[in-house]
């Protein structure tokens, strides 16, 4: 057992109790330390996450009673990084840290490829510190402080300070305790502290992620949070059509409530993250983008009658002004046009752009206003060239020249080439042709005529259908008599091709999903049985039993991928199998049984 065992502190972070722990006992190198508090000099020091606790409690008092699952749970920021995972994720990363084996675990809950990261150095409240020293006499890692997108401390509202430890930096087996001399007295404060709103704000989300380590919510599968937030968000206006999402209204709702803070906090940025949490859910998400889009919700008042483009201010679009993407546009004028509700937004710059409500409305650009045509001429006059003009400007060339040409300045750049319009056809012309071309061929049918003038044939059709409806040839009606299938035999005969063609299917290397267009084509009639299932009885339980569930091809892909990387003489590890067997991020809980057990295996 340790001889001397600290007590543990509120809010404590695990990484600073067990450097507490080493600076008490053991001043010697950190492998002692290692094998006293784990029994294995290999394990690596964890901010976030510690792997190996089952053999750490083991090693501890037992009248402490701090077990494998209360380390996670109290002493690590697992609660926060697991909190809008689904229940089988945060079961298998629970496993993984008190049983071992926890190298994927960072991959697993993207704490590598993903957008937010943990922060690289740690970081103290002076206002806490002050408070440690004079109630416990000394100082300790708080795990609050330690969240990924917190820069101020949750309790005393004050913004966090960098300390002199990068345990990225140093040794990756040491644990570093905090003191006086790595945490400096009153270290200068950033100059957004003085930002009454942006404090705000950040405290806002300090408070709200501080919040998720001891009450997380309930565990919700993937696409269950897509459904909220996409029922959350229409509740507040921000609905398009009968079953979308505005996502220009997401963006501008976004953009006028977090603008204050987007500069200090990169990873609050809205971006492709912000549109995907209003969509069906495919693969987990930040929880840091969870706080911010559940703040949004609180800020965003539920509205019974929902405004098509929320209430407002909107942000301007203008890239030339000195208030881009800031809340200035107050007022929008709201008109219908082809049956569509049409916002015009006019900014004090002179910049007028118009969005609709409905789905696949873009942004339409209606002034660029006196910014543009005063920066245009600017540019004209130190000679920059035409693409180099339309980056700075944020528009194409094209829109450059026209308005070069609408300015009448001049420029020694190439004017843009006018399109030659062609005239309107003449009624009496087209119907000369269709008249002249049935004299010439009387012997066609008004189908084989079409094809040898579509051109002709379709302009009547469109624009003088009465008139071609009663020029000849007469189009003629299909009559009944036509031979008869035998639809018994072809059921036989097709449902015995059906099973050959899985036979076939089985045998593809790489593995292939037997899935009920892949027999279809395989025996050469692609989309021709759905309609003709009902008298195909043999073919359609052909169908139920032959084609494959997703689950089971995806465990026949990870068997194929097992044997490649044998006989490639490569390790069988978790990410070298999900790459060669094509699967996604998170799968079945079956198949990531699978997967695991066949990683194991190999062990």
């Amino acid at each position: 057992m340790i001889p001397l065992l600290p007590p543990l502190h509120s809010d404590e972070l695990l990484y600073s109790f067990l450097a507490r722990t080493h600076w008490l006992n053991f001043t010697g190198s950190p492998k002692r330390t290692l094998d006293e508090l784990f029994g294995n000099r290999n394990v690596r020091a964890g901010i976030a996450l510690q792997s190996e606790l089952g053999a750490l409690a083991a090693h501890l008092p037992p009248r402490r009673r701090m077990t494998a699952e209360r380390l996670a749970l109290e002493t690590t920021l697992f609660p926060y990084l697991t909190a809008f995972q689904p229940i089988g994720v945060r079961i298998w990363a629970l496993e993984r840290l008190t049983g071992g084996g926890a190298g994927a675990i960072h991959v697993r809950l993207g704490l590598v490829a993903g957008v937010v990261r943990l922060p690289v150095t740690l970081r103290y409240c002076p206002a806490c510190r002050a408070e440690m020293l004079a109630q416990q006499g000394e100082l300790y890692w708080r795990r609050a402080h330690q969240l990924p997108g917190l820069l101020v401390c949750p309790d005393h509202g004050m913004a966090l300070a960098d300390s002199h430890v990068r345990p990225g930096m140093a040794n990756q087996h040491e644990f570093i305790a905090a003191d006086v001399t790595n945490c400096p007295l009153d270290p200068p404060p950033p100059a957004w502290a003085t930002n009454r709103e942006v404090m705000k704000l950040l405290g806002d989300i300090a408070r709200a992620s501080t919040s998720l380590l001891t009450k997380p919510p309930s565990p919700w599968p993937i696409e269950d949070w897509g459904a909220h937030y996409h029922n959350a968000l229409r509740a507040r206006g921000l609905g398009r059509g009968n079953a979308r999402i505005d996502q220009n209204a997401l963006q501008d709702a976004y953009l006028c409530h977090f603008n204050a803070i987007l500069s200090m906090l990169p990873e609050a940025t809205s971006g492709l993250w912000l549109a995907g949490m209003a969509r069906k859910h495919r693969k987990s998400v930040a929880p840091l983008h969870h706080v911010l889009l559940r703040l949004l919700l609180d800020y965003l008042p539920v509205d019974e009658s929902p405004q098509p483009f929320g209430t407002g201010p909107w942000p301007c679009r203008n890239p030339l002004a000195e208030h881009f993407g800031q809340p200035v546009i107050t007022e929008c004028r709201k008109h219908k046009e082809g049956g569509k509700t049409i916002g015009v937004f006019a900014c004090g710059c002179g910049y007028v752009f118009a969005r609709a409500t409905e789905p696949g409305s873009r942004v339409r650009v209606l002034d660029l206003g006196h910014l543009f045509d005063a920066r245009l001429q600017e540019l004209l006059a130190a000679g920059t060239g035409l693409r180099a003009t339309a980056r700075v400007l944020a528009v194409d060339p094209n829109t450059v020249l026209h308005h070069v040409a609408r300015l009448g300045l001049p420029s020694p750049w190439k004017p843009r080439r006018r399109r030659e319009t062609t005239p309107p056809p003449d009624h009496e012309t087209i119907r000369t042709r269709w008249s002249t071309a049935h004299r010439n061929n009387p012997n066609l049918s008004r189908q084989q005529l079409r094809t040898n003038f579509p051109a002709e044939y379709m302009w009547l059709y469109r624009y003088d259908r009465d008139w071609l409806n009663d020029q000849p040839p007469i189009a003629t009606r299909p009559t009944g008599g036509g031979s008869r299938h035998n639809w018994p035999a072809m059921d036989a005969a097709i449902a015995a091709n059906l099973r050959l063609g899985a036979a076939k299917l089985h045998e593809r290397i790489p593995p292939v999903l037997v899935s009920r267009s892949a027999l279809e084509r395989t025996i050469g009639r692609p989309n021709w049985l759905g309609s003709r299932l009902k008298k195909l009885p043999l073919c359609a339980a052909a169908l139920d039993t032959l084609t494959e569930h997703l689950e089971i091809y995806q465990c026949r892909r990870i068997a194929w991928a097992a044997q490649e990387l044998r006989a490639r003489e490569l390790p069988l590890v978790v990410w070298r199998l999900r790459r060669l067997a094509g699967l996604p991020d998170i799968c079945a809980p079956t198949v990531e049984a699978t997967l695991m057990a066949t990683a194991v295996s190999a062990e």
